[in-house]
């Protein structure tokens, strides 16, 4: 059961890798694309940190709750999607009144 949870596991990050990946590649061809300035290089950041939180449970082999270190690697990665996602959003729409 240990071995099955830990393929879920790996699995269910390596999909979070692959999506942060998309959205990396979304913001450089849209910065290409438009001449904007965008930052995509601070997603490296929010996936090394998100990486760091899920390496750093995957090596304590606990359970996926109750490691404060973990846990604000994990927050802090999450927090830095969501602001330049939201970055992201509103310069490819434009502003809205």
């Amino acid at each position: 059961m240990q071995v099955l949870k830990c393929i879920l596991a790996i699995w269910s990050w390596i999909v979070v890798g692959v999506l942060v990946i998309f959205l990396w590649r979304i913001a450089y061809f849209y910065q290409k694309t438009s001449g904007q300035r965008v930052g995509y290089y601070f997603l490296v950041v929010a996936a090394l940190l998100l990486g760091a939180g899920a390496v750093w449970y995957l090596i304590a082999n606990v359970e996926f709750i109750g490691e404060p270190v973990a846990d604000a690697l994990l927050f802090g990665g999450g927090l830095l999607l969501l602001i330049f996602g939201g970055r992201l959003q509103e310069l490819m729409t434009g502003e809205r009144p």
